[in-house]
C-alpha cells in the first residue's frame, strides 16, 4: 500500500489523514502533544481557555456535511451568544448572532474536535519532523534530532506557511507561492476569576484598540462554571509585539481590557498569555492547496485559502481531492 506521510494534526491534516486512510497507509506527525492545532484549549486544575480559534462557521455545503456527523456525536454545538461591538465613535451595540449563520464551538472544548478527528488514525504526538530527504525512490522523513522516522512514498505538509517553506525539499515546485506567503501573529490573554465577572456580553468584537476580540468562554456551551475570559490581541498590535516578553504583553493586554470594558475587573486567580506566531491571513489567490505530483509532495492549510477553520478544511479536502486518483494509479 501506498506510503503517505502528513505533516501536522490541525484540522488541515486530520481532514486531509481521515480522507486518504481508506486509500493509503498514512502517518501523521504532530510535533506538539494534542491535537487540532489551533482548534486548541488550555486547562489548568481550575479553568480551561479555548485560546486559538474561538468560534467558526459554516458558508459551504461541504464543510456543513463534514460537520454534520460531528454535531451529532455531541464534538460541535452551536453557540448562541450574547453579541456586541465595542469601541469606535458609537455606543456599544449589542445583538444576537444570526440564527441563519450558525456559530459553532468544539465541546467541551476547542480541543476535543482534534481528538475526535485523530481517533483511529496513525498519529504520532511530539514529533517534530526536522528533515525531508530523497531515499532512492522514496522520502525519508527524520525528526529534529536526526532519528530516521520511516520511509514515505508522499510526504503532504500542513503546517503554517512559513513552517512549510523551511521543512519542504529544494524541488518542491510549490516554494514560490509559499515564498509570497505571510501568516500573522496573535496574542491570546486568559483570565480565570475565583467568582462570576458579570459582562453584557458573550462575545464581543473590539474596534479601535490594541484588542480585536473578547471572550466570555465559560458561556459555550458544555463549559465549567468557572468565570473565564479570552481576549485576543489585533493581529498589527500582535506583529508589532512578538518578541516582546510575555509578561509585558499580559500587562499591556490587561490594562488594554479594563479600558475597553470601561471598568476594572477583579483580580485574576490565574492569567497568561500565549504566542501565536502563525494565526491569520487574509483572502488568497490562488490554488487551494499545493500538489507537486513529479516529486510526490503536497501541501495545504487555511493559508492556501483564508485564515478560517473552514479554509483549513477546504485546502485540505481540495488536496486529498486531487491526490486520490494519483494514489489509485500507483501500486502499493
Amino acid at each position: 500500500m501506498t506510503r503517505v506521510a502528513v505533516i501536522g494534526a490541525g484540522l488541515s491534516g486530520l481532514t486531509l489523514a481521515r480522507r486518504l486512510a481508506a486509500h493509503a497507509d498514512v502517518t501523521v506527525f504532530e510535533k506538539s502533544r494534542g491535537y487540532g492545532g489551533r482548534l486548541a484549549t488550555r486547562r489548568t486544575d481550575e479553568f480551561a481557555f479555548d485560546h486559538g480559534a474561538q468560534f467558526f462557521t459554516a458558508r459551504s455545503a461541504a464543510f456543513r456535511d463534514f460537520l454534520a456527523p460531528l454535531v451529532a456525536a455531541g464534538v460541535v454545538a452551536t453557540w448562541h451568544a450574547r453579541f456586541a461591538e465595542l469601541g469606535g465613535d458609537g455606543p456599544p451595540v449589542a445583538r444576537q448572532w444570526v440564527r441563519e449563520v450558525p456559530h459553532y464551538v468544539g465541546r467541551p472544548g476547542m480541543s476535543a474536535i482534534g481528538r475526535h478527528l485523530g481517533a483511529g488514525l496513525d498519529v504520532r504526538l511530539q514529533t517534530r519532523v526536522g528533515a525531508i530527504d530523497r531515499r532512492d525512490d522514496a522520502w525519508q522523513i527524520r525528526d529534529d534530532g536526526g532519528e530516521a522516522l520511516g520511509d514515505y512514498d508522499w510526504v503532504l505538509a500542513t503546517a503554517p506557511a512559513e513552517q512549510t517553506a523551511a521543512l519542504m525539499p529544494r524541488d518542491f515546485d510549490g516554494h514560490a507561492r509559499l515564498a509570497q506567503t505571510r501568516m500573522l501573529g496573535c496574542f491570546a490573554l486568559m483570565l480565570g476569576f475565583d467568582g462570576p465577572v458579570e459582562l453584557p456580553f458573550d462575545a464581543a468584537l473590539v474596534r479601535d484598540s490594541t484588542l480585536s476580540w473578547i471572550s466570555v468562554n465559560h458561556s459555550k456551551p458544555g463549559r465549567s462554571d468557572s468565570s473565564t475570559l479570552v481576549a485576543l490581541a489585533s493581529n498589527a498590535w500582535s506583529e508589532d509585539h512578538l518578541d516582546t516578553r510575555l509578561d509585558a504583553v499580559l500587562g499591556d493586554m490587561r490594562e488594554e481590557l479594563d479600558r475597553v470594558l470601561g471598568r476594572s475587573l477583579p483580580a485574576a486567580r490565574m492569567a497568561d498569555v500565549h504566542r501565536w506566531r502563525y494565526a491569520n491571513i487574509p483572502t488568497q489567490p490562488g490554488e487551494r492547496s499545493l500538489l507537486d505530483a513529479r516529486n510526490r509532495l503536497g501541501a495545504c492549510g487555511d493559508w492556501c485559502v483564508y485564515g478560517r477553520v473552514e479554509g483549513a478544511f477546504l485546502s485540505a479536502t481540495d488536496l486529498a481531492e486531487r491526490l486520490l486518483p494519483l494514489l489509485a494509479g500507483r501500486p502499493g
